[in-house]
């Protein structure tokens, strides 16, 4: 089957346990299957959930924290989407707060320390760094969140994964700055959800992997909720694991909790 390409600057907010909710921005997604699949997965305006995560280190030393997390999607196709950490007690209130034009094809991260009391925007080398202490980079992030101009978005031939037929989407980011040369995203047939990501160094090796387990999906409604996602890095030997506590499909979350100012209050 000859590749059918997707328009760059599509959005793909996978469904994830792990950063934050899901979604993909399905208005610029041209191939007819993965966007009708894309559709199904979205929750219709809301999402929240808490998260405990374990955080593996290559000695095998486990770091817990309990996180909270609301994503919200505009009538504009806007979404916001805030993390803040509950526990353990000497980070509580630690947060980042992710906010994507859709119009503008921009996405923004800003991050809150109560220690330094102050919003940062996360730019330059930070979007290296890791999410609140994860595996997970901002940049990691954003080829979930939004695939930008510069990269081509590929559908390949379909492909099955632990005998369930899935789409297969690759990303292939140009540019020096990047630091993998393709991200592959297996997305079930079914349940749409990404079941596994790759990410691929300039190298050509396996940096990467984000996987999710399927005996841990759980059905709201129409939609399928990933309960259970762990993102390994094979160079560093760590890993974290996330699983969600409490799950609420479109509960009502007001608008003024995606404000800079709310990083800082805090009021959940």
């Amino acid at each position: 089957m000859p590749l059918a390409t997707l328009r760059p600057g599509v959005l793909l907010v996978a469904c994830l346990a792990a950063v934050p909710a899901a979604a993909f921005d399905t208005s610029r997604i041209e191939d007819p299957a993965v966007r009708a699949c894309a559709e199904r997965a979205l929750p219709a305006r809301t999402a929240h959930q808490v998260q405990r995560v374990e955080v593996v280190g290559r000695d095998g030393y486990v770091r817990e924290s309990l996180r909270e997390m609301y994503w919200k999607r505009s009538e504009d196709n806007d979404s916001r989407v805030v993390v803040r950490i509950l526990e353990p007690i000497d980070e509580r209130g630690v947060a980042v707060l992710v906010n994507d034009d859709a119009d503008r094809n921009q996405t923004s991260y800003m991050s809150y320390s109560p220690k330094l009391k102050r919003v940062r925007r996360v730019t330059g080398e930070s979007f290296f760094g890791n999410i609140l202490a994860s595996d997970f980079t901002y940049e990691d992030f954003s080829y979930f969140y939004r695939v930008d101009e510069r990269e081509q978005v590929t559908r390949h031939d379909d492909a099955m994964l632990d005998d369930h037929p899935v789409y297969v989407l690759e990303a292939d980011k140009p540019g020096d700055d990047a630091h993998y040369s393709r991200v592959r995203f297996y997305i079930d047939q079914d349940i749409c959800l990404p079941m596994r990501t790759e990410f691929f160094a300039h190298n050509g090796e396996l940096r990467k992997e984000l996987l999710v387990a399927r005996d841990a999906v759980e059905q709201h409604g129409e939609r399928w909720v990933p309960y259970d996602v762990t993102m390994i890095d094979h160079k560093l030997g760590t890993r974290s694991i996330f699983k969600a506590e409490a799950v609420e499909i479109d509960p009502d979350i007001h608008d003024a909790m995606f404000e800079v100012q709310a990083l800082k209050v805090g009021n959940f």
